[in-house]
């Protein structure tokens, strides 16, 4: 028995279930399963000779879903099953898709139709949250969607989050373990959202999290919160702790010490405090570090440095390290040992400064060193003190030594020298002050001294001023005169000079002058030479005597002096003044040869004093004494006798006169009244002096005693004739 389709033969045995061949008896069935339209055709069966045949005609029906698309809710874990049920079989195939992506079969999904071909099975594993969405089922031209919702079991905190309490700048740590993984976190601080920020250390391992806080602040204390949410879930789920941080002071175990170091060289400032999680500021003169070149600051656990790679003037000032509670301060110093250029020192020592007396000589070094080194000047060994002459003038990078109005002492070696703990510098040169000569050396010796020549010898001067003596001048004066004459010059080569211009017996005083281009030194004096046998100036004359006295005109007189000094008196000279002057007037044009002069011009009333002085050859001798003051005034007469004198009382111890004044001579300007005892021959004044009035009291007598009494008028002129009572007179009533 075989079966046919058309001409072909169908291999039952083959066909995988497609035909299924049955007998009953004489009855023959031939059963396709899954009829297609390919199925359609002539079957034959054929058995023995016998053929039968028969055709099969397949209605084409069109293909739909069966199943009801409605959508699907499933708890989260759980397996979500869908199923497709098609009106009929088909060939093409049936494709799962989720999110645009087709589905495959794995573990996680599990993809199966049934024996009958029709219904068609998608089953998703332990579902999540992220399985939520379309799932689109597309069979030739048929497309369905059902929608998949997760119910998600709500998170629970296995372990919450606890109040944590840390030091300042310790680490804090703030975790907790939640029921799921498949969450998302927000970390809130005081109710504020700090998911994200730089300053917290945010970690999810698993159902795990945790908030780290590294070098905890005082402001980082507050209440923390985790906010856990999940895909599908509207729920928030909170835990919450809080965190206390205690504030950390800190103690300086080795601060900082002042720093002295050369320019360019590197510098560290150091701090050590008791605590590494404390930080620190670092100032300098007050003002926060926040950027210095070549400054790094470095924190090694508890010990804080400031690193200088090459100190420089920026950085010298005063630092300070600041944390909480403790304080250290350092003052940094550039200590450049002191250096004068060596083209400033080939220069001083090449040359001599030089500059001529009388001007300012300014030697300025310029140097380098710091701190400033202390400045010392010195002159041929010894330390130049400041006067007012001498100036050391200093500044940060130069010194100035000033000596105003030199002098050619002021020449010599002249040394430098800078100071400082670094280290020592000098500078030498040599100042030359140029000058006139110094005078002539020693004492002048005479090689001659007659009435005709008077020659001289000297040495030449010890210092020449710098400058090369060219000549000596010779000068000479009258002994006891002021004025110099110059008498010679001759060149530097000689040192002897011969005078032959004198006068027999004339005192002379000689000075020598050595000459340079500068000028003339001081001059070197000789004592009083002779030209031969000295001749002095005559003596004093007598003191003048003054007769014939007017008020314009008086007779002067005088003898000649004891001494004419070797010579004979050429003449006088006479000089007055007024009385109380110290300016003598010379009455004489030309010497008086008589030793009497009458002296005119004089002012009425007004007193003169004279002097004479005698001249002779050698010069004039010194001032006679002084003459007594004399008045310029017509001459007085004496009074004449006083008249009409006589007693006008009398008593036991005094008797009163009285009388009238001379009718002849001048007026008188007193009275001189006298009284001798009747036992006594000499007369005595009354008075002391001469009484003014006409009438006189004398007292003091002796009772009943006998007094005789005379009177004389006086007045520049003289003293009168004297008035004497006839007789005597008793002290008595």
């Amino acid at each position: 028995m075989r079966w046919f389709l058309g001409t072909e033969m169908l291999r039952i045995q083959y066909s995988l279930g497609k035909y299924e061949v049955k007998q009953m008896g004489t009855k023959h069935m031939l059963c396709v399963s899954s009829v297609g339209l390919g199925d359609m055709g002539t079957y034959t069966l054929q058995v023995g000779d016998k053929t039968l045949s028969a055709k099969l005609t397949v209605i084409d029906e069109p293909l739909k879903f069966l199943s009801d698309f409605s959508p699907m809710r499933v708890t989260e874990r759980q397996t979500a099953v869908f199923e497709v049920r098609l009106s009929k079989k088909t060939d093409s195939p049936l494709i799962w898709k989720v999110k645009g992506k087709e589905v495959k079969r794995d573990e996680k999904f599990d993809v199966s139709l049934s024996e009958d071909g029709l219904t068609y099975t998608l089953k998703i594993k332990d579902v999540k949250a992220s399985d939520t969405g379309d799932y689109t089922i597309s069979i030739g031209d048929l497309t369905a969607t059902v929608p998949l919702f997760i119910e998600r079991i709500p998170i629970k905190f296995i372990r919450p989050l606890k109040n944590v309490r840390v030091k300042e700048k310790a680490q804090a740590h703030l975790e907790c373990e939640m029921s799921s993984k498949d969450v998302h976190i927000r970390w809130l601080k005081d109710g504020r959202d700090i998911t994200g920020r730089a300053c917290y250390v945010f970690l999810q391992e698993g159902k795990r999290a945790e908030l780290i806080i590294d070098d905890c602040e005082l402001e980082n204390e507050g209440e923390y919160a985790i906010m856990c949410t999940q895909d599908n879930d509207t729920h928030e789920y909170i835990s919450s702790a809080n965190l206390t941080v205690d504030e950390r002071f800190a103690i300086v175990t080795s601060g900082m010490s002042d720093v002295q170091c050369p320019t360019g060289s590197p510098a560290e400032l150091c701090v050590v405090l008791n605590d590494e999680k404390l930080d620190g500021v670092w100032l300098k003169d007050g003002v926060e570090i926040s950027e210095l070149h070549g400054v790094q600051v470095v924190k090694q656990g508890a010990v804080h440095k400031l690193l200088f790679s090459g100190v420089s003037d920026g950085h010298q000032g005063k630092y300070t390290f600041r944390a909480k509670g403790a304080e250290s301060e350092a003052v940094l110093a550039i200590a450049d040992p002191p250096e004068i250029d060596s083209s400033v020192l080939d220069l001083l020592g090449a040359r001599p400064v030089t500059v001529k007396a009388g001007q300012t000589a300014t030697i300025k070094i310029p140097f380098k060193g710091r701190p400033p080194p202390k400045v010392t000047w010195y002159k041929d060994g010894l330390e130049v003190m400041e006067d007012e002459r001498t100036k050391v003038e200093r500044a940060a990078d130069s010194t100035t030594l000033v000596l105003s109005r030199c002098v050619r002492e002021d020449s010599g070696a002249i040394m430098l020298r800078l100071k400082s703990d670094c280290g020592t510098a000098v500078a030498n040169l040599h100042l030359n002050v140029i000058d006139h000569p110094k005078m002539p050396q020693g004492k002048v010796e005479f090689l001659e001294r007659s009435r005709k020549c008077i020659k001289m010898k000297w040495k030449a001067p010890r210092d020449n001023g710098g400058k090369q003596v060219t000549s000596f001048v010779i000068e000479r004066r009258l002994a006891g005169k002021k004025s110099w004459f110059r008498v010679g010059e001759v060149d530097s080569g000689t040192t002897v000079f011969s005078d032959d211009k004198v006068d027999e017996g004339q005192a002379y005083q000689y000075r020598i002058r050595a000459v340079n281009s500068e000028g003339m030194s001081d001059p070197l004096e000789t004592e009083e030479v002779y030209a031969g046998e000295p001749i002095e100036p005559p003596g004093m004359s007598s003191q003048p005597q003054v007769s014939n006295i007017t008020k314009d005109a008086m007779t002067v007189s005088w003898t000649p002096p004891a001494s004419d000094g070797g010579a004979p008196v050429l003449g006088y000279s006479l000089e007055r003044r007024k009385k109380g002057s110290n300016m003598w007037v010379q009455v004489n044009k030309e010497l008086l040869t008589d030793t009497k002069c009458v002296v005119d011009g004089l002012v009425d009333n007004v007193e003169y004093e004279f002097r004479v002085i005698s001249v002779n050859r050698a010069g004039a001798g010194s001032p006679s004494t002084v003459s007594n003051a004399v008045l310029a005034k017509d001459p007085i007469r004496a009074p004449g006798l006083v008249r009409d004198l006589c007693v006008s009382d009398s008593s036991n111890s005094s008797i009163s006169l009285s009388w009238k004044s001379p009718e002849q001579g001048d007026e008188p300007s007193g009275y001189i009244l006298e009284v001798r005892p009747e036992d006594a021959k000499e007369w005595m004044k009354a008075t002391k002096i001469p009484i003014a009035g006409t009438t006189f009291t004398v007292g003091g007598l002796q009772e009943r005693m006998k007094y005789f009494f005379r009177i004389r008028a006086v007045n520049e002129g003289g003293v009168g004739e004297s008035t004497e009572l006839s007789e005597g007179v008793l002290a008595m009533p």
